[in-house]
This record gives C-alpha cells, structure tokens and sequence, in this order.
C-alpha cells in the first residue's frame, strides 16, 4: 500500500477525533461533526484527501454501517411489534414519498431526480435518534420501543430502493422497474433467510461450542465481506449483501453473542461512514442551489413531524406521546444518504449534498427541541380546535378498533383460526379432488354410450368428484360468508341489525371508495407518481366491497326506521376510552402511561 493511502486514513482518523469532541463540547449529534470535517479534508476544500480513496472509503463505510444495522436487525423482532407498528412504518413512508415527490415536482425537477429526491426523503434515522434519546436521557421512555419498529419497517423499504437505484444504473428507467426490483429484492430476501440461514445455524452450533469473542468477530467480519462479494456479482450495491449478512446474524440462536461482540465497532463503523459521505459534500453547489436545499430539508422536516405524529396517534389513541415521537423521528436517516449515494449520476441535482445538509439540519434541530417535547404538547393542544381533536380521537378510535381484530387475540384473529382449523380437513379433501382430476384427466380421454348418449370419461369422473366433494364445498363457502361478514363489519363498524343511517353511511362510503378505486389511476398520473402506486387502488376496491356489503346485510335484515341523520365514518366506537382532549386540567390528561396505550407502549 502507498504512505498516500496511510496518509489518507490518519487525516480521516484525525479529523474524526476533533469532530468527536467538538460534538461533544455542544451537545450535538456526532454526526453533524462528522459530516462537516469530512466536508472540510474532502476534495471540494482542503484537499487532503484524493477522490478515489474517497470512493474506497464511502464503497467500505456503507458496507460496515449497514453490516451493523443489520446486526441489530431482527424478523423476530418485528413479528414481536405488532401490526400496528407495521402498518404505521408503511403509512408513515408512502405519506412522506408522496409529499417530497410532489414538492419536487413543483420545484420543477426531471420526473427522475423527483423520484430520487422522493425515495431520500423518505426516512428518518434509527442510529441518529437513539444517539439523541440516550444524550437526552429518553431512551428509557415507552414510546421507544414501538418507534424502533417503526424505523425497521423503513430499513427493509430502503433496503428495496437502494437495489432499485443501483440497478437503475446498469440500464434505462421506467417506473415499471420499481416492480421488478421489488421481486429482486423479495427473491435475494428469500433465499438469504430461507437457505443460507439453515446452513449458518448449523455452522454457528460449532461455534457455540467453541466460541471466543476473536472467533465469533472474525466470522461476522468475513461473512459480511462474503456477502458482499455476492451482491456484487448480482448486480447490486455490496452494501445490501453486508446489511444481509447481519441480520442473518441477528437471527442466530446465539445472535446476542455477536452483537455483543460487535458492538465496540459500532461507532468506528458509522464514523467511517458519515465521514466518508461527507467528503462528498460540496460546499459550492450547495450555496449555489441553497433556495432548493432548504425548501426540501424544510419541507422534509415540517412532513415528517406532522406525518408521524398522526401516525402515531392512529397507533396510540395518545397525544402526547405522539408528539414526543415526532419531534424524536426529525433527523434525517443514514439510509438517505446510502440512497443518496446510489443516485449520483441519475439525479440532475447534488443529492448527497442536499441529504447531508438535511440530516446537519435536521439532527441539531431534532436535538434542540426533542426534550421539549411537553411544552410545545401542551401548546399545541391548547391552540387547536376541539372539533379537530374530536375528529382525529374518532379516526384513532376507528384505526385501533380494526388493527386490534387482526392482532393476535382480536376477534378476527379467534375467527379465522377457528375456522381453519373446523375446514382443515375439508380443504385438503378438495385439494386433493381437484389434483385427482389433473392427473387422472390425461387418462381419461375416451367415450363410451350410456343410454344412447356418447359421454367422455374424464366428464364423468368430473360429475363425480363434484357431487362427492358437494358436502365439503357447501362448507367451506359458509365458511367464506363468515369471513366475508365479520371483515365487513369490522370496517364498517356496522351489524346486520343497524338503523337506516348506518345504511346509507355505508352506501356512501362504498361508493367513495370505488371512486377512488376507478380513479386513482387518473391520480397517480396527474401527480407523476411512479406507476406502482396504482397498486393502492386494490385496497380501495377491497373496502368498497366490504362496506356495500355490510349494507347489503343491513337492509336484508329490515331495515329500522329511525330520525338518525347520517353518522359519519368513526362515529360508533369499539373500543371506550377517555378522550384526552376532554380533560380539563393539563395536569391530568393523557395519563403516562394511558390507559388506553396498546402494549407496545407500556
């Protein structure tokens, strides 16, 4: 190796050294120093590094910082979470594409760079606002647990989109390629936990008998290399293939051990990275086309508060620790900047410059106001409309009402268990009807007269599996209604025996949704969105069935006359809990830990 490339490591060794402390001395994020003093010794000031050991450096950096993240990654984590977290991690990233697309797009930026802006935008840091709860002293606060789930349902999305822009380099976009990275990444996925998985927890029992802190180090290291280099040869970022490797790792029975292992390298990994990315940085470009920085990491910032506050809200039914999650969500994620990193040379606009200043912006701001949490909670409730509140309390009410059914325990949840179980062996009956037809039909493909009608065998055989499997069928269809009838009601939020305004409410509503469902397609277009959201279109058309069908069940059911004027959608509620804007004094409301809090926060 060349004394220029030693050189280069101890100018990065060094400059991260006195980031480290300034940081320190403020009471700031480390990584708002580390991205200015990589800033500073890059190309674009002092010089002290060259480009291609800056390539080598960011190639390595985000390969150990996603190797970690994958470390303290685990599937039987989040399964552990709940739906509700999930679903809210899905929510919380479509609202935020949506928004930073749209806000690109009026910034009159190329439909490919405002796919690229939207897909940076779109997620906060788990690495950045665990630093900034622990300096704080939150770390222990209930909220936390379940915002960490949140964060591991973006991860996996931006796993996606990383493959994504990194094939987008090999060939010519259309947004029909988002689809086809999705399989890449489902298939990559599958085979990593399915196959490789098995074979390393074969490997890791002999470590486990044999294990040393050196062994299991050493293993973690060259796994995530292996990984990697496989990736690699796939065609996509080797920065995948390490985030991978360690959440292989993570789901180890001895995972504990290696994360242990591992955890003294964590800030000498995430260092090297954000420093690396931070030699990115151009200082000049990004005075140049400051009025577009700061509309997006503004505009980022105000949509990612607003966004998972509500968010967490639907979760929570809770106000104040919905506030708290918003502020503590802010900063900007490394993932950004891995994005970021994908789309140089397909953006028409310094992304990673832009990303960097948004996660220095985003994180001291985040730091700053995160511990005031209650005051601005307390204000915020006292200016908004009680109406508001009311209505959004509904919305969270409905929201927790129909998550809870499909939780483990919830009434669906009981529902469909129970009618697998009573239709097991009825389903295997059919199934093993309709295979005995298959193989049996290529057999049967002759004619034989039965009172004086030419019939063919395999029409026969037919008729006689039909009249056989009769019993079992009529079953599993009264089976199906049931299914059918308790989703209806539980979207719905109506029974058979409601008024005529619950009737005409669902009417209603039904056919909003399948406008929705017969536009959106109209919407996608008009706001330039990526074809793969014409997806949502499906769930749409899913609720407009159920919600007509629950009218249906009510008006065959007599229909009770009543003076009722039409209930909007959230007004009949599942689940009683105190509303926390009713509460006279401050003191009271929103006791901590409510009540009212699913589980994940208590």
């Amino acid at each position: 190796m060349e004394i220029s490339s030693f050189l280069d490591l101890g100018w990065v060794l060094l400059f991260a050294v006195i980031a480290g402390l300034v940081c320190v001395r403020l009471r700031v994020p480390p990584v708002a120093g580390l991205l200015v003093a990589g800033m500073l010794i890059g190309p674009n000031l002092l010089g002290l590094v060259d480009l291609p050991t800056i390539n080598v450096f960011a190639e390595i950096g985000a390969m150990l910082l996603l190797f970690m993240i994958g470390v303290e990654f685990s599937i039987a984590k989040l399964m552990k979470t709940g739906l509700r977290a999930i679903i809210g991690g899905l929510i919380l990233v479509i609202i935020m594409f949506v928004v930073m697309h749209e806000t690109a797009v009026l910034l009159g930026l190329d439909s490919l760079t405002a796919l690229c802006v939207a897909a940076v935008f779109s997620f906060s840091s788990t690495a950045i606002m665990m630093k900034i709860l622990e300096q704080k002293n939150l770390i222990e606060r209930l909220e936390v647990p379940t915002l960490v789930a949140i964060l591991i349902i973006e991860d996996i999305i931006a796993v996606f989109l990383i493959t994504f822009f990194s094939e987008l380099k090999t060939g010519s976009y259309t947004a029909d390629d988002m689809i086809g990275a999705l399989i890449i990444s489902l298939v990559i996925l599958g085979f990593t936990y399915v196959i490789l998985l098995k074979i390393l927890k074969k490997f890791s029992e002999i470590l486990l008998r044999h294990k040393s802190e050196d062994t299991l180090v050493m293993f973690a290291i060259g796994l995530g290399l292996g990984m990697s280099i496989l990736a690699s040869m796939l065609g996509i970022s080797p920065a995948i293939g390490a985030f991978l490797a360690g959440s292989m790792i993570a789901a180890l029975p001895n995972g504990r051990d290696f994360e242990h292992s591992l955890k003294p390298f964590d800030r000498l990994f995430s260092s090297f990275f954000f420093i690396s990315i931070g030699m990115f940085i151009d200082p000049f470009a990004l005075i140049a086309s400051v009025d577009i920085t700061l509309i997006l990491v503004g505009t980022f910032m105000a949509s990612v508060f607003l966004t998972v506050t509500f968010t967490f809200y639907l979760i929570s039914s809770n106000g104040r620790s919905s506030l708290f999650a918003g502020l503590a969500m802010l900063p900007l994620g490394e993932f950004s900047l891995l994005i970021a990193k994908e789309t140089v040379g397909i953006a028409s606009i310094d992304l990673v410059g832009v990303a960097s200043v948004g996660v220095l912006i985003s994180s001291v701001i985040g730091s700053l106001i995160v511990e005031k949490h209650e005051k601005a909670y307390l204000i915020i409730k006292r200016k908004s409309p009680p109406k508001a509140l009311k209505t959004l309390k509904k919305a969270a009410d409905y929201f927790i009402g129909v998550i809870s059914a499909f939780e483990p325990g919830g009434d669906f949840h009981r529902l469909l268990i129970t009618e697998v179980r009573k239709l097991a062996k009825d389903i295997i009956y059919l199934i093993s009807a309709a295979l005995l037809f298959l193989i049996a039909k290529g057999q049967l493909q002759f004619e034989f007269v039965f009172l004086g009608n030419v019939i063919l065998a395999e029409h026969v055989l037919l008729v006689v599996l039909v009249l056989v499997t009769l019993i079992p069928f009529v079953k599993l269809a009264f089976s199906i209604k049931r299914i059918f009838d308790a989703l209806s009601e539980i979207f719905s939020r109506t029974t058979k025996k409601k008024s005529k305004a619950a009737l005409l409410r669902n009417v209603v509503i039904s056919v909003l949704f399948f406008i929705l469902f017969a536009n959106l397609n109209i919407l996608v277009e008009f706001l330039m969105l990526p074809r793969i959201f014409n997806w949502l279109s499906i769930i749409f058309g899913i609720l407009s069935v159920f919600f007509f069908w629950s009218a249906l069940r009510v008006a065959a059911s007599g229909v009770k006359i009543s003076e009722e004027k039409i209930i909007d959608l959230f007004s009949i509620k599942i689940i009683s809990e105190k509303d926390d804007e009713e509460d006279e004094d401050d003191e009271e409301d929103d006791e901590y830990p409510p009540e009212n809090v699913h589980p994940l926060l208590r």
